[in-house]
């Protein structure tokens, strides 16, 4: 049996959610917010929901965020990550399905990306996505670095972005 991690995604995730806490304990959680808007498999985003709220709401507190990873596996047998993160008082999930175990990198992110979310800055979150979206993936073993100047350091009106590819 070969391995069960994809070789090659095509991004670097699939899809990003953000899920609000069900209303009721017989109610859903509500998908509140995804990345692509064209994602279309809707079995997929019904899965990742449930995921993100798989327990009773009625007695939890959460005070800080708290992370947490599920695996989907695709009809090639080849795992697909959640990596979740639940926001300080359990009332949002924010979740990113991708192929690649980068366990620390995408939580890491979620951090970020929730933090855009809590100060409604829904075109931040939207252009780190996108750009995130796009990104090739670099090569096993070759050293990557990217980095970006906050909007603030820059002359220019949107964020001014330097991705370097090092190595041989």
């Amino acid at each position: 049996m070969g391995s069960r991690i994809k070789e090659n995604p095509e991004s670097t995730f699939e899809v990003f959610v953000e899920v609000t806490r069900p209303v009721a304990t017989d109610a859903e959680p509500q998908l509140e917010r995804q990345f692509p808007e064209d994602f279309s498999d809707q079995e997929t985003l019904r899965a990742v929901s449930r995921f993100c709220f798989p327990f009773s709401t009625d007695r939890l507190s959460v005070g800080l965020g708290q992370n947490f990873t599920f695996v989907l596996t695709d009809v090639q047998s080849k795992q697909r990550f959640g990596f979740c993160r639940l926001s300080s008082g359990a009332q949002r999930c924010f979740c990113l399905l991708s192929y690649l175990p980068w366990f620390e990198v995408f939580y890491k992110l979620l951090h970020v990306l929730s933090d855009y979310s809590i100060k409604s800055q829904v075109h931040q979150q939207r252009e780190l996505l996108e750009t995130l979206y796009t990104l090739s993936i670099p090569e096993p073993g070759c050293p990557f670095i990217s980095a970006c100047i906050p909007t603030s350091l820059c002359r220019t009106s949107k964020n001014s972005r330097a991705f370097l590819k090092t190595g041989a």
